[in-house]
C-alpha cells in the first residue's frame, strides 16, 4: 500500500511547495506595498502612486485568499492520503482545478489525483491484494 501512494504523494508535495511559495510571495508583496521599492516601481508606471498602492492592496488580499483555499485542500489531501484515498484524490483534483490559472500546478495535482483513483481501483480489484477472512 505504501508504494501505491509514493508517486502521487511526491507530486502533491511538489504542488504544495509551489503553492506555499506563491502564497508567501503574495502576502509579502501585500505587506511591503508601502515600502520605497514598491513605491518607486509604481511611480515609474503611473502618476498616482497612492491610488496604485491601494489598488494593489485591494487586488492582492482576495488573491491571497484564492491561493489559500487550494493550498488548504492540497494539504488535507496529503494528510488523508493513507486512510481516505478517494477523498484525498478528489481534494487534489479540486485543488488542481482551482489553480487552473497556473500551468504547472493543475498538471501535478490532477495527475496525482487521477493516479490515486486508478491505483485504488486496481488495488481493490486485484486478488493478490485481497486479505482472506
Amino acid at each position: 500500500m505504501n508504494e501505491f501512494i509514493k508517486l502521487p504523494r511526491t507530486l502533491a508535495l511538489i504542488g504544495i511547495t509551489i503553492q506555499t511559495l506563491l502564497f508567501l510571495c503574495t502576502i509579502a508583496i501585500y505587506l511591503l506595498a508601502d515600502q520605497s521599492v514598491v513605491q518607486e516601481f509604481l511611480s515609474a508606471r503611473t502618476d498616482h502612486v497612492t491610488e496604485a498602492t491601494t489598488a494593489l492592496k485591494e487586488v492582492l488580499l482576495p488573491f491571497s485568499i484564492i491561493l489559500f483555499i487550494p493550498l488548504l485542500l492540497n494539504l488535507l489531501g496529503i494528510l488523508y492520503m493513507k486512510r481516505y484515498i478517494l477523498a484525498s484524490a478528489i481534494m487534489l483534483i479540486l485543488s488542481g482545478l482551482m489553480m487552473l490559472y497556473t500551468v504547472i500546478l493543475p498538471i501535478l495535482l490532477v495527475t496525482a489525483g487521477t493516479m490515486l483513483i486508478t491505483r485504488h481501483r486496481y488495488y481493490n480489484r486485484n486478488e493478490k491484494y485481497q486479505t482472506p477472512y
